[in-house]
């Protein structure tokens, strides 16, 4: 239900569903912590492919096994592809229709403020209190908004910058 809910109430791809995931996930079921969560984020985001499957998947895996990612993932995949077909030709007959795209416009603004959110619960609500975490942070935003890096290249390095020096990545300044 958890899936089904962030699948079938987001809007704009799968980050969009990332803040909605982690309500559920975190605060209404429990299943992780905010730092499990941050995890399971940053683990999807190394695989090619949507990241909400993939983020329902790892926490199904964990939560019940084989058969709770096989259900998580049909939940965050399911509802969108039968919303698609089910609106398809509603959505095409008025898209180009002023009250369309105003609401499509008003969604966009708050799509990005649920993504701040979440992004800003994740960064408080984890051992943020290393230097280095803040560091990385705005390093990794500016090569992927001002220098355009690709952002599984920008994850690959931070991977091996943690493997390569886990003592002053693991210490606190």
């Amino acid at each position: 239900m958890a899936f089904f809910k962030s699948s079938i109430l987001s809007y704009g791809g799968g980050p969009a569903s990332i803040p909605l995931m982690r309500t559920e996930v975190v605060d209404n079921y429990k299943w992780f912590t905010n730092e499990q969560f941050g995890d399971a984020i940053a683990l999807s985001n190394t695989l090619p492919g949507p990241i909400a499957p993939k983020i329902a998947a790892y926490v199904g895996y964990n939560v019940s096994g084989a058969v709770g990612a096989i259900i998580g993932v049909a939940a965050s995949v399911v509802p969108t592809a039968v919303a698609i077909v089910v609106l398809a030709r509603f959505l095409l007959a008025f898209k180009d229709a002023p009250r369309m795209k105003s609401m499509l416009m008003i969604a966009k603004p708050i799509v990005t403020v649920l993504l701040l959110q979440a992004s800003m619960e994740l960064m408080t609500k984890q051992n943020y209190s290393n230097i280095i975490m803040y560091v990385v942070s705005i390093t990794a935003f500016a090569f992927v908004i001002f220098l355009k890096v690709n952002p599984g290249i920008v994850m690959l390095a931070g991977l091996l910058l943690g493997l390569m020096f886990p003592d002053l990545i693991m210490r606190n300044i």
